[in-house]
């Protein structure tokens, strides 16, 4: 039988809840101690709101309305809860007139591993961007958001995913479902930063790193990557490793002709293209798998891109000082493609602080002198 008082101060775990447009949040928990009931006013510890429970019922699989629930059992409850964040997954629930001292453990808090910026194409929805994202929150305690500003995108959000997939998944949702369109900034991750003063910040985004005389060292995540992939796509899966600073941790034939490899590699050298090329590389015979291994110390450098002498923010990168000459040139190369000409000359440089690594011209638009010298004297015409 499931251990706790009856009789004690209500105390409850929230594990899940979502969003429901008539009846506002759901919650879902179980009871750990105490007893619940309709009418009864309830408050949640770490938000310190305090709600009165409207419906109380199980799920059978179908809701079915119940007047209690004690010790053990798992239901949920609606209370007209219409500020989402102030339901989090882990928070206890208790009676507001006879609170528990203590909450419940809960769970351990997710950090995210990916971060990304997203704002909205279209300014205007903004607002509608972070009420979505506060609905989606409610059932996915590993999302992380907060408010961010371009100069080049206006307002946003950076974000925080577990890896790649959930960053996708997100997207997808809030595109899909509430009918966003949305612009993704290129993903990075967290680092470790230490000052010339010893004072140790985690860095999420690129606007957040400090100057570069203030930086005594630098740490990136590495994740330890398993590989499998057929014998004849090796040599292809290694170079590729290679480039992306890996460290050959395992090689082992577990079959005739497959292999898996063990690796050590930087996380940041993963979340961009790696997964597309392995397939590629591999004609989709290759397999991932990976978990965070620590954090190294690396030559990290932050990679700027200036249109017309200005910076852009949102093009901004954290990388090796070894691959930044080549991916500063690649972008400014890419932007040249891409920026319509102007009546005068629009210079693209890639920077690592004030040191210019990089240089493209957009031309200008050569001014058309016999523009007005077509046609004839249509008087003269008619006067012949």
């Amino acid at each position: 039988p499931p251990k706790g008082d009856p009789n004690a101060p209500l105390k409850a775990l929230i594990f899940d809840s979502w969003y429901d447009s008539y009846r506002g949040v759901i919650v879902l928990f179980r009871v750990i101690d105490g007893t619940i009931r309709p009418g009864m006013k309830i408050r949640f510890f770490n938000a310190g709101r305090d709600y009165q429970v409207e419906t109380l019922g199980v799920n059978r699989p179908r809701p079915t309305p119940i007047d209690e629930l004690s010790v053990g059992e798992v239901g949920f409850l609606t209370a007209s809860i219409k500020a989402v964040a102030d339901v989090q997954i882990g928070d206890t629930v208790t009676e507001a007139a006879r609170p528990t001292k203590e909450p419940f453990p809960g769970y351990q808090e997710i950090k995210p591993m990916v971060f990304a910026g997203l704002y909205p194409v279209d300014t205007n929805q903004y607002e509608e961007l972070r009420d979505a994202m506060d609905k989606l929150r409610l059932n996915d305690a590993s999302f992380f958001y907060e408010p961010e500003s371009s100069t080049a995108l206006g307002f946003g959000f950076r974000c925080g995913f577990l890896g790649l997939l959930h960053m996708e998944i997100v997207q997808e949702r809030l595109e899909r479902e509430f009918d966003l369109d949305l612009i993704t900034t290129a993903p990075g991750v967290r680092y470790v930063v230490t000052t010339t003063d010893g004072q140790v910040t985690e860095i999420d985004s690129p606007a957040k790193m400090p100057d570069p005389g203030r930086i005594k060292k630098i740490e990136e995540p590495a994740i330890r990557a398993t590989i499998l992939t057929p014998e004849e796509h090796l040599g292809g899966i290694l170079a590729l490793l290679e480039e992306k600073r890996g460290q050959q941790k395992g090689f082992e034939y577990i079959t005739s002709n497959r292999v898996m490899l063990t690796y050590e590699l930087p996380l940041n050298e993963i979340v961009l293209d790696f997964y597309d090329r392995l397939k590629s590389t591999s004609r989709g015979y290759a397999s991932l798998d990976y978990q965070f291994a620590a954090y190294w110390e690396s030559d990290l450098v932050k990679l700027d891109i200036l249109v017309a002498g200005e910076p852009v923010d949102a093009l901004s990168l954290i990388l090796h000082r070894d691959t930044a000459a080549a991916k500063g040139r690649a972008l400014a190369t890419k932007m040249k493609e891409l920026i319509p000409r102007q009546l005068f000359e629009v210079p693209i440089q890639a920077a690592i602080g004030a040191k210019i690594i990089a240089r493209e011209t957009v031309k200008a638009m050569g001014k058309n002198v016999i523009a007005k010298c077509y046609g004839g004297d249509i008087g003269g015409v008619e006067g012949e």
